[in-house]
């Protein structure tokens, strides 16, 4: 009996392993297999079913440069260089706002999903949302300075890398 009872605690420890592909990793930048992406360039070295879809996306706010990267068909990670104060996870189904704290660190948040994330630029963070989870970075966050007197506001700009948690 007790080689049986170390034997179902030995199978439901293996099965207790990170769901999460290893090979991707988000630090202040992403990388697969311990190399860093370059978002200019046409493949994903070591990642020979991965593809990327440029896109340029004329918005209210300005031109959003945004490259998909899909992995097997299926959407995995996205860098987007954005003229709004938002970040958009998959297929823009859910989104953070962005804004400046006073002490000078990031708020995120969505009110309809009741998420508010307090972070920095090049610090990753983690956003749950529905069953979905995604790792996240903000390496530029501008925004325009109220004091200036335009009469037209300088637009945001908005650099950041989403990966999806598998």
């Amino acid at each position: 009996m007790k080689s049986f009872v170390y034997i179902s605690m030995m199978f439901a420890l293996c099965g207790c392993k990170p769901a999460a592909d290893s090979a991707w990793q988000m630090s202040s930048r992403l990388s697969f297999d311990g190399y860093p992406i370059n978002w200019q360039a046409e493949s994903i070295k070591g990642c020979e079913q991965c593809e990327f879809k440029k896109e340029r996306l004329l918005e209210p706010d300005g031109v959003s440069d945004v490259i998909t990267v899909f992995q097997q068909g299926q959407w995995r990670a996205e860098h987007r260089q954005s003229h709004q104060a938002r970040i958009v996870f998959e297929n823009g189904a859910h989104f953070l706002l962005v804004k400046t704290r006073e002490d000078g660190l990031l708020e995120l948040e969505n009110k309809h999903a009741e998420l508010k994330i307090i972070t920095k630029l090049a610090q990753p963070f983690t956003v749950n949302i529905g069953e979905n989870t995604y790792d996240a970075v903000i390496s530029k966050f501008e925004e325009p300075r109220s004091d200036l007197g335009l009469s037209d506001p300088l637009p945001v700009k908005l650099d950041y890398t989403v990966l999806k948690s598998q």
